[in-house]
């Protein structure tokens, strides 16, 4: 066996055992809950709607994690502080017919707010972030009504992981 297929193999192994320790560990328990005020808006944008954003942060918390062995076993509490949609969401369309998903768009983003707790609940740094499209030739194309929001949700979510990954070792 040549050294050149040695090193693949010692290679290959290495990384199995970096995917299989990563596999192992825990994720953290991770939550979502909106403001009042917030909650006050999903009344306009439609009920329906806060259940995508949940998810879209879930996820892009959960990719970061995979990212990031420092998230391990940490609980998070994110609050939606903030949000709005770039395009029209289907309860508007639905309550303003003067209003189109293809020409009508808006300033959309969001707050976000994380708490980031140990095993034992103790807060050992916040995270927030904010973005909203400076105006509306920079927002988002798509027709997607969270678009914008999806975008600060991602900058959000590497913003949290960079705060684990800073947190001082125990």
């Amino acid at each position: 066996m040549t050294t050149m297929t040695q090193i693949r193999r010692l290679t290959l192994a290495a990384g199995m055992l970096c995917a299989a320790a990563l596999a192992a560990l825990e994720p953290p328990a991770t939550t979502v809950e909106f403001a009042p005020a917030v909650l006050a808006k999903m009344q306009d944008y439609g009920e329906d709607q806060r259940a995508p954003l949940a998810n879209a942060i879930l996820k892009a918390v959960a990719r970061e994690a995979g990212k990031t062995p420092a998230m391990s076993g940490l609980e998070i509490a994110v609050t939606v502080e903030d949000v709005a949609p770039t395009r029209p969401t289907p309860a508007q369309l639905a309550a303003n017919p003067s209003i189109s998903v293809t020409h009508s768009k808006s300033l959309g983003g969001a707050q976000l707010r994380a708490e980031v707790r140990d095993a034992h609940h103790k807060v050992l740094t916040v995270v927030e972030h904010r973005y909203f499209a400076p105006t509306l030739a920079l927002g988002s194309s798509a027709f997607d009504p969270w678009a914008d929001a999806g975008r600060a949700i991602d900058q959000f979510a590497m913003k949290l992981a960079a705060a684990c990954r800073d947190l001082p070792r125990s």
